[in-house]
């Protein structure tokens, strides 16, 4: 079982959502409705979440997902 991995941004626009089938971004994160996740084109986890909080002076989106055992090495 993979380690669960949250990510932050400053903005929302560096996710992108994609519905099955569709092609993933070569750049950035990806979150397909399925709950599979990528980075740069590479699926790198699964079960992932996606939340954007206004809660606070700065907003910001966050991903929270499984990493595939196999994702390679960390940033």
């Amino acid at each position: 079982m993979g380690e669960l991995r949250v990510e932050r941004f400053s903005s929302p626009v560096y996710l992108a959502h994609v519905g099955e089938g569709e092609k993933v971004p070569s750049h950035g994160w990806a979150i397909r409705f399925d709950g599979d996740v990528f980075y740069d084109g590479v699926h790198v986890g699964r079960s992932g979440k996606y939340v954007f909080s206004r809660a606070s002076g700065n907003p910001y989106g966050e991903i929270s997902f499984e990493e595939l055992d196999d994702a390679g090495p960390r940033r």
